[in-house]
């Protein structure tokens, strides 16, 4: 995360993508106090047989309730990771006055809705940055009809300065950036 604010403050770059975790990773999230198991069985969290049931072969959950529980730890984890990345893009001020988020254009999601049934529909993705004025922050945007993603890429690619009118399946930018 530092290296990221770094090379945004230094110029070094103006586009970035980190993946703090894939779906099915077998990562272990051992260090968060009372979380056992791998992230990928963990995110089946509605399977709790109390016999082993983790990718390691070893790892076993007593109820849902426990094993939901721990999910929800490492999500927690996940989000607080993003939330110091964005703490620190607020702590640059840059020489506009302004800070590097208010110049930056932040994406965070997730590939699925829901884990345990690999759904991909109803994606959370969070929005930060003003990306130098040009986005409304500090609201939720709700839609009612299903929203391809590359629309958000598209408009987000448009207020780079690229002059392009589609990107992947998407021919118009996500209504509602600007507000």
């Amino acid at each position: 995360m530092d290296l990221m604010v770094a090379a945004f403050q230094s110029d070094a770059t103006r586009v970035c993508t980190f993946m703090l975790d894939h779906g099915q990773s077998n990562r272990y999230f051992n260090f968060i106090p009372d979380v056992t198991g791998t992230w990928h069985a963990l995110s089946h969290y509605k399977n709790a047989s109390g016999k082993t049931e983790d990718d390691d072969g070893v790892t076993s959950w007593e109820s849902v309730e426990q094993k939901r529980a721990m999910y929800a730890e490492v999500i927690r984890w996940h989000h607080r990771q993003v939330a110091y990345f964005l703490d620190r893009l607020r702590s640059v001020v840059e020489p506009n006055g302004g800070t590097l988020l208010d110049n930056s254009m932040i994406v965070y999601g997730a590939s699925l809705g829901d884990g345990n049934e690999h759904d991909a529909e109803h994606l959370p993705t969070l929005f930060a940055g003003k990306g130098g004025g040009t986005i409304k922050t500090g609201r939720f945007v709700d839609h009612t009809q299903p929203t391809d993603l590359a629309r958000v890429h598209l408009g987000l690619l448009q207020r780079m300065g690229l002059s392009i009118d589609t990107f992947g399946k998407a021919d118009a930018p996500l209504d509602g950036l600007a507000g």
